[in-house]
């Protein structure tokens, strides 16, 4: 069965030469896949595509950054991001990076400001069939204290617990009020799942995430407003820019 499949047998299974594994992994939370698969794809050299006879894997690639060897993949929701993360797992990547957009819980966190995750509660439906005693996952604490540098400046930024959830329209008043009372500062749909397939395989693991709106003042992603969406803009980029600055550390044996 599938959660028996060995590294040979995947790398078997998609072609992928083994000195092509990749030492880092990012993930793109998004509905828009194809979109940010091919924006992140120009960050790359020497692209291998990874894909499957059966069509399981889309919009994944191993490219060169430097002299490092990274994966990337857009993904939605918790489904998609067990299976990639699991999959890279296998292969022996060391470090996961969850990136992507979230929910503000709180009135002092902003859309465009950046949230750095230091554990993600399971509100999700993946995680349990990895770590079933766990309610919330933490960041490896080594990345998350190192986080934010010169490059996020220019925005806001902000470390805490966030809820992952797996049902986007299934947000109420009632639920962002909760979560909010019990100290959560943002809600996501990956980082949760992405956290405890890492935990499971024993991989380094971090999740910087730019602010898409704040349902706890009464917004959410159907309203649209100039500015807001230029600090969308922002924030994303200083997440891009934060992520390969981590990278280039992973490049230089700092980690």
């Amino acid at each position: 069965m599938l959660k028996e499949l060995t590294k040979k047998e995947w790398l078997s299974l998609l072609n992928i030469p083994e000195n092509r594994i990749p030492t880092i992994l990012i993930l793109r939370g998004t509905r828009n896949l194809k979109f940010n698969y091919a924006k992140h794809r120009n960050f790359f050299t020497d692209i291998f595509e990874v894909g499957s006879p059966n069509g399981i894997f889309e919009d994944v690639l191993i490219g060169g950054y430097g002299n490092v060897d990274v994966g990337y993949a857009s993904v939605y929701g918790d489904a998609m991001a067990s299976e990639v993360t699991h999959l890279f797992d296998v292969l022996g990547t060391s470090l996961v990076i969850q990136t992507g957009c979230c929910g503000a819980l709180t009135d002092s966190i902003q859309a465009g400001d950046l949230v750095c995750v230091t554990s993600a509660h399971c509100g999700e439906g993946a995680a349990q069939y990895y770590l079933p005693d766990e309610q919330e996952i933490h960041a490896s604490p080594e990345l998350v204290e190192g986080t934010f540098s010169s490059h996020t400046a220019s925005v806001a930024t902000h470390k805490g617990r966030i809820w992952t959830t797996s049902a986007l329209l299934a947000e109420g008043k009632a639920e962002i009020q909760n979560w909010a009372h019990q100290g959560y500062i943002a809600v996501d749909m990956e980082t949760a799942t992405t956290f405890a397939v890492a935990e499971y395989f024993k991989m380094q693991r971090l999740s910087l995430l730019f602010v898409f709106d704040n349902p706890a003042q009464g917004e959410h992603i159907l309203l649209s407003d100039t500015e807001k969406q230029k600090r969308r803009v922002d924030g994303e980029q200083a997440v891009i820019d934060t992520v390969f600055a981590i990278i280039e550390n992973y490049e230089n044996g700092n980690h």
